[in-house]
């Protein structure tokens, strides 16, 4: 009975502090559990591709989890086992407590970003997911990742194979635009497209090597 009620005393005091300092997330997930706080409200994750190819799956860069962060029904948790599933546009989290593991899907229109690593995705409504390349004070250069399945048979067995898609977005006055061409450009600055087809033929190798001081030198280009 004493430890109960010490545990539920550093749990309360925990909670009183943890409104003063953000800092204390982690602390506080790991006394009470994730499964508790709202980072559990969410479906239960079970996959639904079958796969036989070594490395062909369906997830950002790998099928494990990686450990991340992310912005959910207006909170930050750090700390936390990520997946991103590229072809249903979705990330999947496991919650740990004393008694289990559990895989979830949190609803994807309360997650404003996330993180694997160091790599960061804002939540744009209009596209999705997008990773962030480069973020400025008025505009960011992002990229969607995709996956696209295939399903496959043998003589008696049916599995998913994965080929990937990639495109570039601007975020431009407010506003989501496909840069993967010329076009996209032309087409978000009309007036201006002698100076980006200039532009295009004099930094050939920035587009091939460094796309997003290509489009950051550009756009300061056309705002001049």
């Amino acid at each position: 009975m004493k430890k109960l009620l010490s545990t539920l005393v550093l749990v309360f005091c925990c909670f009183i502090v943890f409104g003063q300092d953000q800092s204390l997330y982690s602390q506080f997930d790991e006394i009470v559990g994730q499964n508790n706080t709202k980072l559990s409200y969410g479906v239960v994750y079970k996959e639904k591709y079958r796969k036989k190819i070594k490395d062909n799956h369906n997830f950002y860069l790998d099928d494990s989890f990686k450990k991340g962060s992310l912005t959910y029904r207006g909170e930050q948790f750090d700390n936390v086992d990520i997946k991103y599933d590229l072809v249903d546009d979705f990330i999947i989290i496991k919650l740990n407590n004393q008694q289990q593991q559990i895989s979830i899907i949190p609803q994807k229109n309360l997650i404003a970003k996330f993180s694997i690593g160091n790599i960061k995705f804002r939540n744009s409504d209009t596209d999705g997911f997008l990773e962030e390349l480069l973020v400025k004070e008025n505009f960011a250069v992002l990229k969607k990742h995709r996956k696209v399945s295939k399903e496959n048979r043998d003589a008696d067995y049916r599995y998913h194979t994965f080929k990937k898609r990639e495109q570039h977005i601007l975020f431009y006055n407010n506003s989501y635009y496909p840069i993967d061409s010329k076009r996209g450009f032309t087409r978000l600055f009309p007036e201006k497209k002698k100076q980006i087809s200039k532009f295009y033929k004099s930094n050939t190798y920035l587009l091939k090597n460094d796309y997003k001081t290509f489009v950051a030198k550009l756009i300061s280009l056309l705002q001049e």
